[in-house]
C-alpha cells in the first residue's frame, strides 16, 4: 500500500519594532530590536499537523549620525568698533535616529580680515530665539533629541581697532557627541564602524552627515558660517590755509609776512558707514599769530569754543585789543553734533601773521 504524503508549507513573517506614535523623519531609533521569526503550516495524509516556528533572527538598529547646522541670520550682523555681546544664531537639528549631545565651537574664518574677541557659544535655554544673558549659559547641547531643533548663538565683543566694511565670519561646529543624561556632556563620537564588520548584537555608528562650512562629509559633525560686519565712521580730516591779505600787497598775489591775514580751513569727511558722532576737532592756533576776533565760521551746525591756557579751559571770550586780533586765544575747540555717513563738516578761521 502506497501512502501519499503531501506537505503544505506556508510562509509569515513577523516584525517587532519598539516604537511608539509616528514615524520619525531621522528614522527607527538605534537601539530597536528588530525580530524576524518564520512560521511553517503543513498537513500530512490531509491532516493539518502542528505550526513550526523558526529560530527567531534578531539584530539591532544601528546608529545613524546626522546633524545639521544653518545659520538663522539672514544678512551679516552690522556692529560698530566696541560693541560687546553681540550675536550670532544658528540652529542645530538632530537628523539622526539616536538621542545626542552635540560638543559646540566657534571657528573663526582665517580669510576674513578682523577676529572678534570674548568669544563664546551658548545654547538657547528657553528656545525663544533671543539671547538671554544669565538665561543662555549652557555651552553645548544636552540629549537632543531625534527630529529636534535647538537655536545656538555665537556671542562675541568687538575690538575698537576694527575698521569699517571688515568682516569677522564665525563657523558653529557642532560635533556628535554620546547622549550621557541629562545635565552630563558626553564624548565626542570621532570615528564610526565603517570598517568594522556588521554586528547584529550591537548599535554601530554609522556617519551620514553632509559636509558643512568648515567640516567634510561622513565626520560626525556639521558647520555653518554667519558674519559680523563693521560700519564705522572713517573720518578723513583735511587742513588746509591761504593767504588773504597783507601790507604790501593788499589782496594781488599776497605773501605770508608779518602782518599778513592767513585763513585756515579744517574739513572733516565721513566715508564710513555709519555716522560720527560727538565729533571734537582741537585746533591750536599758530605760534607768531592772533586770532582775527568774529572770523570763525563752523558748518554744518557745529560750535566754536576758545581757551586761553592752552586747553585747560574753555570758557574764554576772544576780545578785539585794537588791531581786529586776540592774541590771548590759545586754542579753539569745535563740535559738531553728528557728521552723518558720506557727510561733510568744516571750520574756518583767519589769523594775522605777528
Amino acid at each position: 500500500m502506497m501512502r501519499t504524503i503531501t506537505k503544505l508549507f506556508g510562509m509569515s513573517q513577523m516584525l517587532v519594532l519598539i516604537l511608539a506614535g509616528t514615524a520619525l523623519a531621522g528614522g527607527t531609533p538605534s537601539g530597536t530590536v528588530v525580530d524576524n521569526t518564520a512560521t511553517v503550516d503543513y498537513q500530512v495524509g490531509g491532516m493539518a499537523q502542528t505550526t513550526i516556528n523558526s529560530n527567531t533572527a534578531s539584530f539591532l538598529v544601528d546608529n545613524r549620525v546626522d546633524v545639521t547646522v544653518a545659520t538663522l541670520d539672514v544678512a551679516n550682523i552690522v556692529v560698530v568698533p566696541g560693541m560687546m555681546s553681540q550675536v550670532l544664531s544658528f540652529s542645530v537639528t538632530n537628523n539622526g535616529n539616536t538621542v545626542q549631545d552635540y560638543a559646540l565651537n566657534a571657528l573663526a574664518d582665517a580669510s576674513d580680515d578682523v577676529d572678534a574677541t570674548n568669544v563664546n557659544v551658548f545654547v538657547d535655554g528657553n528656545n525663544n530665539g533671543t539671547y538671554e544673558v544669565g538665561t543662555d549659559v549652557v555651552p553645548y547641547l544636552d540629549e537632543l533629541a531625534i527630529d529636534a531643533t535647538q537655536t545656538v548663538f555665537i556671542v562675541s565683543d568687538i575690538p575698537l581697532s576694527v575698521m569699517d566694511a571688515d568682516i569677522a565670519g564665525y563657523h558653529l561646529l557642532a560635533q556628535t557627541s554620546y547622549g550621557s543624561g541629562p545635565n552630563i556632556q558626553g564624548s565626542i563620537i570621532d570615528a564610526d564602524d565603517a570598517d568594522e564588520a556588521d554586528d547584529a548584537a550591537a548599535v554601530q555608528v554609522v556617519f551620514a552627515d553632509g559636509a558643512g562650512s568648515s567640516d567634510a562629509a561622513n565626520d560626525g559633525a556639521h558647520s555653518s558660517r554667519s558674519n559680523y560686519e563693521v560700519a564705522s565712521a572713517n573720518l578723513l580730516v583735511t587742513k588746509t590755509h591761504n593767504v588773504i591779505s597783507d601790507p604790501i600787497n593788499g589782496t594781488t598775489r599776497p605773501k605770508n609776512i608779518p602782518g599778513a591775514q592767513v585763513g585756515y580751513n579744517t574739513s572733516l569727511t565721513n566715508n564710513g558707514g555709519s555716522d560720527a558722532d560727538n565729533v571734537v576737532v582741537i585746533d591750536p592756533i599758530p605760534a607768531s599769530t592772533g586770532f582775527v576776533v568774529g572770523s570763525h565760521a563752523v558748518l554744518p551746525g557745529g560750535t566754536m569754543e576758545y581757551s586761553n591756557d592752552n586747553g585747560a579751559t574753555w570758557t574764554y571770550v576772544p576780545l578785539d585789543t585794537g588791531d581786529g586780533t586776540d592774541p590771548n586765544v590759545t586754542d579753539m575747540r569745535i563740535l559738531f553734533p553728528s557728521i552723518i555717513s558720506s557727510g561733510t563738516a568744516q571750520s574756518t578761521y583767519q589769523v594775522v601773521i605777528q
